[in-house]
């Protein structure tokens, strides 16, 4: 998730979900190893049946569950679990990557995956072993993101680095946690995003850059490397091999990988999704594969992009604040019924350009802020006291819109909202020796800007849409479809 221009405008009405319900206290059942969920047309199933994710995104969970001299925090890591699962949650959207440096960088995960080609950091890889083994005995699932288009893991901007005798990544403005305003606790924050003074380049810089390597044969090995490394491992911790665990649902190609502006036949990244999605399919021929897409520029790009052989489903994230049609700081009824105006268009759009390729759309990153108009004019924008009117509004908007496609026969699978930040809060934040707080959002972006808590109304809206969902899937079902 990144600050984006909208290439979208769509017209509107709104699905609002149920009253949302208490979380479950039932302990979920394990995820069977060799219950591999697959898609059946629009659908997809597992052994029981129909399948519908309900997901959220927790890209750290690889960090929080590494050793503690790796700024690890398993005590964290399995109450947010607990937590996650109590509401119903199925299915997390997980890095399964993180690239390292010469020499310190900003911005991004730290300690990374691999510190270099072929070098891993073997703690933090039994961290996502860990992690696996702790999803699998909760009846979690896992999307397992292999690259980033963005700064916050080192992702593409890195491997062409690496490829190119290291040369300097053009970052983009990036929020950095020791810049001015800064609290008198030391370590705690706040911060501001780099500028050009500060030596930030503009956005198309960094991914004409990042770019590269959709032609930069070298990184492209590398990232294969990276790839054929995390998919035949095998678990440290209860010995399965990645590519026989269904606790792995999908492999996807990257995070937000972007294409040209517009579009053109000879985008790079068009035969670029071919070759690696053909890659991962023949290293992990029983999982599913995804590519990533925010799918945001159109519905050429959208079908260009899916109907690869190998892709198994559509993804969309959906920014309504990024994209420019959300003000945070404006509490009107009118700016919310914009954004949720947007959202619910963007689905049914997307829904019906997936049906057209013919395959299922999985919604696997949205969010919105709180009702930050409460901060103006208090130290922090993002503070976790302010309320969610909005947000909460917007949830029950854009999931019930999913729900709601599921029902009647769409390309809709699930959703997946970003990002769970769970115990965390801002007002309490302490970075670790690793320069790290591990907030829902990414180091990149604002500390709190799009969290997750674990005592938001938002999440009492993700577990009425698992039991929503169940309950029709419970009558509707019939010989497993």
């Amino acid at each position: 998730m990144k600050v984006s221009v909208a290439l979208l405008g769509f017209a509107v009405a709104a699905t609002a979900l149920s009253t949302p319900r208490n979380p479950s206290k039932k302990k979920p059942n394990a995820v069977n190893p060799k219950d591999f969920v697959y898609v059946d047309g629009l659908r997809l199933k597992d052994a029981k049946g129909l399948h519908y994710i309900t997901g959220l995104n927790y890209w750290a969970c690889l960090n929080l569950a590494a050793d503690a001299s790796q700024g690890g925090n398993y005590s964290r890591l399995v109450t947010e679990l607990d937590q996650m699962a109590a509401h119903g949650v199925n299915h997390l959207r997980i890095m399964a990557s993180s690239e390292g440096a010469p020499t310190p960088q900003p911005f991004r995960m730290s300690p990374a995956l691999m510190d270099a080609p072929g070098k891993y950091n073997e703690k933090v890889f039994r961290g996502l072993d860990i992690c696996l083994d702790e999803l699998s005995k909760r009846g979690i699932r896992a999307t397992m993101t292999l690259n980033d288009e963005w700064q916050w893991s080192g992702g593409f901007a890195q491997y062409v680095s690496w490829a190119t005798e290291n040369t300097e990544i053009p970052y983009p403005p990036s929020w950095n946690m020791t810049k001015a305003p800064q609290r008198s606790n030391p370590r705690t924050g706040w911060g501001d995003y780099s500028a050009t003074a500060d030596g930030a380049h503009s956005y198309n810089e960094f991914i004409t850059f990042a770019n590269q390597i959709y032609t930069n044969a070298q990184a492209e090995q590398w990232y294969k490397d990276h790839i054929k490394t995390v998919i035949t491992r095998r678990n440290t911790v209860n010995g399965r091999k990645y590519n026989e665990d269904a606790t792995i649902m999908t492999w996807q190609l990257a995070n937000e990988p972007q294409s040209l502006s517009s579009y053109s036949p000879s985008d790079p990244l068009f035969p670029w999704v071919n070759r690696i999605s053909g890659y991962i399919r023949h290293l992990a021929p029983k999982q599913l594969i995804s590519v990533g897409l925010e799918s945001k520029q159109g519905e050429q790009i959208f079908k260009a992009v899916h109907q690869a052989p190998d892709v198994d489903y559509a993804t969309t994230h959906c920014w309504v604040q990024n994209w420019g049609v959300y003000d945070m700081y404006n509490s009107s009824e009118a700016n919310l019924k914009a954004a949720q105006d947007f959202a619910t268009a963007f689905v049914a759009n997307t829904s019906r350009w997936a049906r057209e390729v013919g395959k299922p759309v999985f919604l696997e990153e949205f969010g919105m802020v709180r009702d930050n108009w409460e901060n103006a004019d208090k130290e922090y924008p993002y503070l976790s006291s302010a309320s969610t009117t909005h947000k909460d509004a917007y949830f029950n908007t854009i999931i019930g819109a999913v729900v709601a496609d599921f029902k009647k026969g769409g390309a809709y699978v699930g959703t997946c909202p970003w990002a769970y930040g769970g115990i965390w809060r801002p007002e309490t934040q302490v970075m670790n020796e690793f320069g790290m707080v591990w907030a829902g959002d990414p180091p990149h972006e604002s500390p709190g800007w799009y969290d997750l808590y674990d005592t938001d109304e938002a999440m009492n809206i993700v577990a009425s849409q698992q039991q929503n969902v169940a309950a029709w899937i419970k009558k509707n079902q019939t010989n497993g479809y």
